[in-house]
């Protein structure tokens, strides 16, 4: 009970894996087999719903939540959030509550600037008392398998964005990984050093956030 008691008074929490959007009911795609992302509301809104009765998942994967956006469509308790790539549907496009298309090539500040008009949304007006933030790095330029033009300082200003706007609201917060996919699987190349710093990034912006909490 006690060990309950502490979690519950802290605002972040990190999952150094999972974020696998992808996933659905029946089957699985894009190197997800199972939702985790989904699996947790489910759990949370059960095991906690005198605390949690809305939740927003916030998804900045480069490719769209379709599996989250299945998966809720018909539950209002869950705020499906997808920001990505127009041109990075590998699969059936699906219909998130919003969706934001990016163009190919987007860069830092109009990412940002983009961002920063729909955050107070999904917070303000959702009012979510948990948000899960899927904080896919393949926004980055030196992704294989992104179409976005992201630089390192980009991605670490969507992170701290998010946790800085969440921290200020009070809003519990878990993290997980979502993709990232170096050009150059060496792990001595400089795209393959340059994603994984940029998920340690996620994780350390993160921890110096809910410290700071």
């Amino acid at each position: 009970t006690n060990l309950r008691t502490e979690n519950e008074k802290r605002m972040f929490s990190c999952h150094i894996a999972g974020g696998t959007h992808h996933a659905f009911y029946d089957y699985g795609e894009g190197f997800c087999i199972f939702n985790d992302i989904a699996v947790a509301c489910n759990v949370a809104l059960k095991e906690f719903r005198d605390k949690i009765q809305k939740i927003a998942i916030i998804d900045l994967d480069v490719h769209q939540g379709n599996g989250n956006a299945v998966l809720f469509a018909n539950d209002p308790r869950v705020f499906t959030f997808s920001m990505h790539c127009k041109e990075n549907y590998f699969s059936k496009k699906q219909s998130s509550n919003v969706d934001i298309e990016l163009d190919v090539g987007t860069e830092d500040d109009q990412y940002i600037s983009t961002l920063k008009v729909w955050l107070p949304y999904i917070i303000d007006v959702v009012k979510p008392q948990l948000v899960f933030f899927q904080a896919g790095v393949d926004v980055h330029h030196a992704d294989r398998l992104g179409k976005l033009k992201l630089t390192n300082e980009g991605v670490r200003r969507r992170n701290q964005l998010i946790f800085d706007y969440l921290h200020r609201k009070n809003i519990k917060c878990v993290v997980t990984m979502g993709g990232g996919y170096p050009r150059d699987l060496n792990p001595t190349s400089e795209s393959f050093t340059t994603l994984v710093n940029c998920h340690f990034d996620v994780y350390q912006s993160c921890i110096e956030k809910s410290l700071a909490s």
